[in-house]
This record gives C-alpha cells, sequence and structure tokens, in this order.
C-alpha cells in the first residue's frame, strides 16, 4: 500500500528538494502544500486558518485516504539580533511569524493525530537554535523552539506516533553548513524506516558525534540554571 505524505512548505528550498524525491517514488502519494495561491501541483492552504487546516485534512482523507506521514517544512525566516528586535522589528511580522512557524504547524500535527489510523510519523525540519538559541532570528529560533517542545509533550502520551526534530544548523554548501542534500535524503530514509520508539532527534553536525550534543545541553544548563535553597 502506498504511503500517504504530507509536506508543507513545499516551495522553499528544502522544500523544493524533498518534493522532488517524493514525486518520483513510486511507493508514496505526496501532498504537496503551500501558502501560495495557484501553484500546480500544490494544495493552497492558509497558514493563518485553523479552519483551512481542517477543512484540508478533510478533502485530502475523502480523496485519497488517511495520510501516514506529516513533514512540516513551513516556516517564515526573520533576520533580526537582539538590538533590531527590540527597537526595528514590525509587531505584525513577528506575531505572523509565529503564527506560521508554530501555531500552524501545531494545528497541522493536531488533525493529522486525529485522523490517524495506523502508525505514523512526524517530521519536523526545524534547526540546532531552535534549543540553543541563537544571536540572531530570535522570533524564529523561539518559534520553532515551541514546536520543539510540543513535539516532545506529544511523544510522551501517544504510543501510535514516531515524532522526529531535524536539527540542522545553517543550510548551504559552504564550509561549516549542513548541506541541504544530506537532510532531504536523511527524510527520505525515514520515511521507509520502522521505527521503535516515539521520539527522536536529528542533528546535522560535520565533526561533532551526539556525545558533544548532549554535553552542549549539560553546558547550557550550567550556565544559566542555578540551585535555589529552601
Amino acid at each position: 500500500m502506498k504511503k500517504i505524505i504530507i509536506l508543507t512548505g513545499s516551495t522553499g528550498n528544502i522544500g523544493n528538494l524533498i518534493s522532488k524525491k517524493l514525486i518520483i517514488n513510486k511507493n508514496l502519494i505526496p501532498i504537496l502544500v503551500t501558502s501560495k495561491k495557484n501553484i500546480k501541483g500544490r494544495y493552497y492552504v492558509n497558514f493563518k486558518s485553523s479552519n483551512s487546516i481542517r477543512s484540508f485534512f478533510k478533502r485530502i482523507k475523502k480523496k485519497y485516504g488517511t495520510p501516514s506521514i506529516l513533514i512540516n517544512n513551513a516556516a517564515v525566516s526573520t533576520m533580526s539580533n537582539f538590538s533590531d528586535f527590540v527597537n526595528n522589528s514590525d509587531d505584525k511580522r513577528i506575531y505572523e511569524t509565529y503564527v506560521i512557524n508554530s501555531l500552524s504547524t501545531i494545528f497541522f500535527i493536531k488533525y493529522f493525530l486525529k485522523d490517524l489510523e495506523t502508525k505514523g510519523m512526524v517530521i519536523n525540519l526545524l534547526n540546532r537554535s531552535s534549543i540553543f538559541g541563537g544571536r540572531r532570528h530570535i522570533d524564529y529560533y523561539s518559534s520553532k523552539g515551541a514546536v520543539y517542545n510540543a513535539t516532545r509533550s506529544f511523544s510522551n502520551d501517544n504510543e501510535e506516533c514516531t515524532f522526529l526534530n531535524f536539527m540542522p544548523g545553517p543550510i548551504g554548501t559552504k564550509n561549516g553548513q549542513c548541506n541541504p542534500m544530506i537532510v532531504v535524503n536523511t527524510v527520505m530514509k525515514c520515511i521507509f524506516e520502522d521505527f521503535k520508539y516515539s521520539y527522536k532527534d536529528y542533528y546535522f553536525e560535520k565533526r561533532l558525534d551526539y556525545f558533544q550534543v548532549i554535553l552542549r545541553h549539560i553546558k547550557n544548563l550550567l550556565k544559566f540554571s542555578k540551585n535555589i535553597k529552601r
């Protein structure tokens, strides 16, 4: 039986690359989603409306059946350091960033899980700075961080779905950047894996193994935490 896969943000850089891989695979039925109207081969969804997201899932279920995989890639990326964010950022733009990056993703997960009939999978394309923080993209990182934590919460009480958070650094082909094709190929690999657990993080780090990622978590904990005597 072919797997029905929903991909949001299908017209972005990573989204386009994943879309091409999904389309050529005869074992998949890709449902490619975008917030842009009248794009051939794409389903339009108003990411600012939970009703639009809910209606989309009803249409897909009626036409194709129940999706088994959801890939959340849609995002608004902004450039703002601390000073820019406080003094110059547009309030409406900040609001829209959180609506698209956080709230809409939560609604996509909600309605995906609501219809889920067999073992499913949710893949979130996030960023390592979603949990470690950064000096720029403050609203982007923090809004993606909300998805990271929500996903951890979903996985704590849902045995029918595997949740994967992809945590690359800067995407690109320059030295020190994460090659986009590595991310895309890992997505495709995960689609066909039979996971035995409910949650997993994927870090894409050169010269950095998972043990060092754990050390980074510990460093953050020691740096920002204090024991309070009661």
